[in-house]
């Protein structure tokens, strides 16, 4: 943008001497494009820094660790790359025999503490067994159910499903592979709804609340400039945060701290994929006037994304 400016300046310059207004190049006017470029940043872009601050965006997608609750051997892997799946269809399939067969005892041992009782009940009648061993048999009954729901909750846990609508991005999973409870195989991304955050640098941050106008552009939508809008600030950074672990606090490193500014883009009918990536600018209260220049300027990076 500012060689643009300078850019019209010499060429003005160049038609006052073509017609004769300025007899010739004087020293001044081959000096001006450094007083134009001086006078361009103080007047223009440094006030942009704090009142339009731009910076890079990124799409980002939720994403879910899918871990199964028990362990086995994979019998089947019906979860496709990339493959758009509903909430509650079937990602893999666990070996279920020994989860059956753990579900059979528990419902004989079931069986089994229900006799017991039932026959010790009609014998308390006759006071030939204490009210002290039904309660025993009883606790025994409700233990035995208890065992049987965490074996019927196992079984049904050999088969992994969607916990939501999205995608599985990459399935390296396959039948025969061996897999331990709680432990991540793969992941799920929740890509129906994307974030778009702005990273903005601490001087630029200053200005910017929830609700300010923003404008966005993207490297794979060439020419293109979306509407948005400030939806979330997120004023923390992991570096600012000390853990407790019962030692002296660790001494944190000074950095140009970062934070990301979330934004509501209205992209109509487009898809952008996770990882997505372009630029952006908040027009914030302050911006005034200037807010032509920001815009324009991040016209021109849209249509360099041609290139």
């Amino acid at each position: 943008m500012i060689m643009i400016i300078i850019g019209v300046w010499l060429a003005i310059l160049w038609v006052l001497v073509k017609i004769g207004v300025l007899k010739k190049w004087h020293l001044w006017m081959k000096l001006s494009p450094v007083a134009v470029w001086l006078i361009a940043n103080i007047v223009l872009f440094l006030p942009l820094n704090w009142t339009a601050p731009v910076g890079p965006v990124t799409v980002t997608v939720s994403s879910v660790q899918i871990a199964p609750a028990v362990s086995g051997v994979v019998e089947d892997v019906p979860a496709v790359s990339w493959r758009q799946m509903k909430q509650g269809d079937v990602l893999f399939r666990i070996g279920a025999l020994k989860y059956e067969a753990a579900v059979r005892q528990a419902q004989a041992r079931v069986s089994l503490a229900e006799d017991v009782l039932s026959r010790k009940r009609q014998l308390l009648t006759s006071n030939t067994v204490a009210q002290a061993e039904i309660d025993k048999l009883e606790a025994d009954v409700a233990v035995a159910n208890a065992q049987l729901s965490i074996a019927q909750e196992d079984l049904k846990n050999t088969v992994v499903v969607a916990p939501m609508e999205g995608i599985v991005p990459a399935v390296t999973l396959l039948p025969g592979d061996r897999v331990s409870a709680s432990v991540p195989v793969m992941a799920f991304l929740d890509v129906d709804r994307p974030f778009v955050n702005l990273i903005l640098k601490q001087n630029g941050i200053r200005n910017v609340r929830a609700g300010q106008p923003a404008e966005v552009v993207f490297r794979n939508l060439p020419g293109q400039t979306f509407s948005a809008k400030v939806a979330r600030l997120y004023l923390s950074s992991p570096d600012a945060e000390y853990v407790g672990t019962g030692l002296s606090p660790r001494v944190p490193e000074v950095r140009d701290t970062q934070y990301v500014v979330g934004l509501e883009v209205d992209l109509g009918d487009i898809v952008l994929p996770p990882g997505a990536s372009g630029q952006g600018a908040v027009l914030t209260d302050q911006v005034g006037a200037l807010g032509v220049i920001r815009q324009i300027t991040l016209r021109m990076t849209t249509w360099m994304n041609y290139l």
